[in-house]
């Protein structure tokens, strides 16, 4: 952080020049604003690992986007230094004035940085809220005529921790649920960051989620408490239990490596869902063998798995799966979606980031979250309802 705040100051003085006799004013803001936030990232933590109050959650976020905030911006301003401070030494070589060509460098980096500072403000301010209804049309085989135009809305990545306080606007997603009218609800997986007391003040608010043909859930890899130093093996796994019990009170039917068959004027299908499996380091609990033991294979299958990654590895191409619902990377609450363009560092991680993908016939829709994590917000990656209407081929 020195480091960077050094070089960033060296170009905001090369830029408008006030060297020694600058604006005290100036200096003390910049390294006033440093310190603080160095200060602040030492006690956040120093306190984050054996931090249970979900009250506090926010809080630490809030530290954490606004170290976000001050400091990608300084990141790139200082990237666009670097590439100035080669054209310097290049210019001894060609003989022109590589002063000059870094000021014009820098500029782009300067209005580039201050952009980045707003947009990651306004998604503090506003993007971590502005949730958004996808809507797909998903194309099945075979699909029994008492399936075909079925709604499905589908949830994930709540994180209730970063509302403990704003019960608002889970009484909004669930208002705007309801409204689509959807025939079965479908949560793809954490459902809070840590702890079993997240649900507490929503229980009665997430009961309130209607559709006729049901609920149903599974656990993501937040929802196994796996990020907080307990005291013992005993108390973690009765944390886990009672996550499980506030979930399923909440009106959930919680689905552990287990199957459902949904029966309309006589027609089935089979609803799968599997405990979190992921790429390591996330756990793999899920065991999809066992949640599919006993199913009719005639049925069309829709299976419920937090991690993406877990279609690309176990699903496609090895087993009978006509659509797999999954959630976990949040379009990693940072990128760009125009119109068919779509852009975010989460494709560096996972290969299926956001939306709906196909091959062979099978097919997995990746939900972006309606919470966050790490940073308490989003960037053109907006907090997701996903309404999927099952149409016939």
């Amino acid at each position: 952080m020195i480091g960077m705040d050094l070089y960033a100051l060296r170009g905001i003085q090369y830029l408008f020049s006030p060297g020694r006799n600058g604006n005290p004013l100036f200096y003390y803001l910049f390294w006033g604003v440093s310190l603080l936030m160095l200060l602040a990232l030492i006690l956040t933590g120093s306190r984050f690992q054996q931090l249970r109050d979900p009250s506090q959650f926010f809080g630490i976020m809030l530290i954490m986007g606004i170290f976000l905030m001050i400091y990608v911006p300084k990141l790139l301003f200082n990237a666009t230094q670097l590439l100035g401070d080669l054209s310097l030494l290049i210019s001894g070589l060609f003989r022109y004035d590589g002063a000059i060509l870094k000021k014009w460098i820098l500029i782009p980096g300067l209005i580039l940085g201050l952009l980045t500072f707003i947009g990651f403000g306004m998604g503090m301010a506003r993007g971590r809220t502005n949730v958004k209804v996808f809507r797909e049309t998903i194309k099945i085989e075979k699909l029994p005529d008492s399936f075909d135009g079925l709604k499905i809305v589908q949830l994930s990545d709540i994180h209730l921790a970063g509302f403990y306080k704003q019960s608002a606007y889970i009484r909004k997603v669930v208002a705007m649920v309801n409204e689509l009218e959807p025939d079965l609800i479908c949560f793809t997986g954490d459902m809070v960051h840590n702890f079993s007391e997240e649900l507490d003040p929503f229980i009665d608010i997430l009961r309130d989620l209607s559709a006729p043909l049901g609920k149903v859930a599974v656990l993501g890899n937040h929802d196994y408490g796996a990020y907080f130093s307990w005291n013992s093996k005993e108390e973690e796994a009765a944390n886990l239990y009672r996550v499980k019990a506030q979930i399923r009170a909440s009106g959930f039917d919680l689905l552990l490596n287990e199957h459902r068959t949904i029966s309309v004027n006589g027609d089935s299908l089979t609803l799968l869902g599997v405990e979190n499996w992921g790429k390591p380091p996330f756990p793999q609990m899920g065991d999809l063998s066992k949640a599919m033991s006993d199913i009719n294979p005639e049925h069309i299958k829709i299976l419920l798995s937090h991690d993406p990654s877990h279609w690309d590895l176990q699903v496609k191409e090895k087993e009978d799966i006509d659509l797999t619902l999954s959630g976990h990377t949040h379009g990693m609450q940072f990128g760009f979606e125009i119109g068919k363009f779509r852009w975010s560092p989460s494709q560096w991680t996972y290969k299926h980031w956001a939306g709906l993908y196909g091959e062979n016939g099978q097919q997995l829709y990746v939900n972006r979250g309606l919470g966050y994590t790490g940073f308490p917000g989003r960037v053109g990656i907006r907090p997701e309802i996903t309404l999927l209407t099952l149409q016939s081929v």
